[in-house]
């Protein structure tokens, strides 16, 4: 029994490991390719370590575009849009997880659900309408304020308040006179703050790879971001395979390094409620 079991876990491992490594290998090539040729990059067989290891991609790459007013816009927009984002869906979960007797409560929040169904691109010729009479295109506020409260960041903060914050400690609060808002703040939003890492994780990522949007409402190059700059860099007759890579590199670490930071709170975040009994 005991030779199955130690046989058992030997084999899962190994196939985690090679799970582990095919996510990795992307990563890998993009690191790898960001610093060759590019006729390096296209050698067969594959080159699988840079030799040597080139820096002119980069100083290319900074030379032709602005790479850094780019990585500053990019940073502006998905900062802005997960914290409104984090603000607005948190308020509206608590609400809905703790106002259950409220008028409306569950018709107003199966409408909230009822728009998780609909598809982006339905919604992006009004919003850009929108927009456009607010004098808002080609600005931070059109990357940072559509989609902000969004039903799919409401269901999971409503999920998370429901079965982590305990009414009888919100009812000891209104007994010493705090307000509901305070109770919001001070009671409420320390307890969530393992779904509000995930789900800001989730919201920086999705943000800060927007291409579709950025492409409608972004128009001058001093207010593009990384994927719109990125996009552009492909010629109607040579695309720039060398200097792609290493924008996309510029591009992920940001992204490696906010996981890495905040990968307790993430996993904590959306294991919360999976192991109850």
């Amino acid at each position: 029994m005991n030779v199955r079991r130690t046989a058992l876990r030997v084999f899962t491992h190994a196939a985690l490991a090679l799970v582990a490594l095919a996510f990795l290998f992307p990563f890998y090539w993009l690191l790898i390719s960001a610093f060759k040729s590019k006729s390096e990059i296209f050698t067969l067989p594959p080159q699988w370590w840079p030799s040597p290891w080139r820096l002119d991609n980069f100083e290319q790459l900074f030379a032709t575009i602005p790479i850094v007013r780019c990585f500053a816009n990019s940073l502006i927009a998905a900062t802005g849009h997960c914290a409104l984002a984090l603000f607005l869906c948190s308020l509206a979960g608590y609400a809905f997880a703790k106002f259950p007797r409220a008028p409306g409560h569950g018709k107003l929040f199966a409408f909230v659900l009822a728009t998780m169904m609909l598809p982006t691109a339905i919604t992006l010729i009004p919003v850009f309408h929108v927009l456009c009479k607010l004098h808002a295109v080609n600005t931070y506020w059109a990357m940072i304020v559509p989609g902000a409260a969004n039903a799919f960041g409401i269901f999971w903060m409503r999920q998370y308040a429901a079965e982590n914050v305990p009414d009888e400690l919100l009812d000891a609060a209104r007994i010493d006179g705090c307000g509901e808002f305070a109770l919001y703040r001070r009671i409420a939003l320390p307890v969530m703050r393992p779904a509000l890492a995930a789900l800001g994780i989730l919201l920086f990522i999705g943000n800060w790879n927007n291409l579709m949007w950025a492409f409608i409402v972004l128009r001058t190059q001093d207010m593009y971001t990384l994927p719109l700059i990125i996009y552009l860099l492909n010629g109607e007759n040579r695309t720039p395979f060398e200097l792609i890579m290493a924008a996309s590199l510029f591009a992920t670490v940001p992204l490696v390094a906010a996981f890495i930071l905040f990968q307790r709170h993430f996993i904590r975040g959306i294991t919360a409620g999976a192991l109850k009994g």
